[in-house]
């Protein structure tokens, strides 16, 4: 197996660690406190990356402008993702994600008249299925339509879906543009200072519940931000689409350990359908 693949994988693994965590924690402190460690504990990890991998030449212009672009979406999506995951339960959150490649399908269409070809489409109904499959109840077949716009937390993973395939080419952009480890530095540091005063406010009492909770979100920065380590070190080897292939297929870990540590019911059907999503991805992928 090559060194793309090892690394390939462990970015998935640690991107549905990263969920899992998210999960576990939103039961103790809001999903502001969340975003703000994911980042302020992930930055050491890109930046000593950095020093490693030495500072790039970079062409401001482009990388201004796609890090500006990814700093307006993410500011957003990361909140609204471990909002999704407070919402609702792992298995009714995570697999969502899958449905960014979905999204990016009409992107292509209106800017470069570009549709999916036979095993495109393939991945797309293979998408479809597995959410439908997680949503079904009983023997009533339109059950899963009615559940999903009943349950909040998969409906604001659809939206943090929609809004990563627009930003995933203004990240393409920052990174072409400077290196991996640049790039998320930079991104990393300013995400974490956006949230630095929403967070600390003069009225807040939110510094009991981080100093309560410091080691767990400490874990999850470092989770986080090891997933973007691994993540921009398999970009080196493999092609883009391949590496965000396995990073999707991390929402099986998710849903796994929300079966065996939350208790989340239905754990056959679950995985079952969450498999058929990130199949789908790598259709589409692929």
């Amino acid at each position: 197996m090559t060194a793309g693949y090892i690394f390939a994988i462990l970015t998935g693994l640690f991107f549905g660690l990263q969920g899992t965590l998210g999960k576990i924690l939103t039961r103790k402190v809001s999903p502001l406190i969340i975003t703000w460690a994911s980042f302020t504990f992930g930055f050491p990890c890109l930046f000593i990356y950095l020093l490693f991998d030495g500072f790039p030449a970079v062409e401001w212009q482009d990388f201004l402008t796609g890090t500006a672009v990814s700093f307006i979406i993410n500011s957003f999506a990361w909140y609204l993702f471990y909002k999704a995951l407070e919402s609702s339960t792992l298995s009714r959150t995570m697999p969502f994600i899958a449905f960014t490649p979905v999204f990016l399908i009409p992107v292509a269409f209106i800017w470069l008249n570009e549709l999916p070809d036979l095993k495109g489409i393939a991945g797309v109904l293979l998408i479809f299925a597995g959410g439908y499959g997680i949503h079904l109840e009983g023997k009533n077949i339109f059950s899963p339509v009615k559940s999903i716009f009943r349950s909040k937390g998969t409906r604001i993973m659809l939206l943090v879906s929609f809004l990563w395939s627009i930003s995933a080419t203004a990240e393409k952009i920052a990174v072409v543009s400077s290196s991996q480890p640049f790039y998320g530095s930079v991104i990393t540091f300013l995400l974490g200072a956006l949230y630095f005063p929403i967070v600390f406010h003069k009225r807040s009492n939110r510094f009991s519940h981080i100093r309560a909770n410091l080691p767990m979100l400490f874990l999850v920065g470092l989770v986080n931000g090891l997933t973007l380590l691994f993540q921009f070190t398999a970009l080196k080897f493999m092609l883009v689409s391949y590496v965000i292939g396995f990073k999707r297929a991390g929402v099986i870990i998710s849903v796994l350990l929300g079966i065996l540590l939350l208790d989340e019911r239905d754990a056959v059907r679950k995985l079952i359908s969450t498999a058929l999503m990130v199949i789908g991805v790598f259709f589409i992928m692929s």
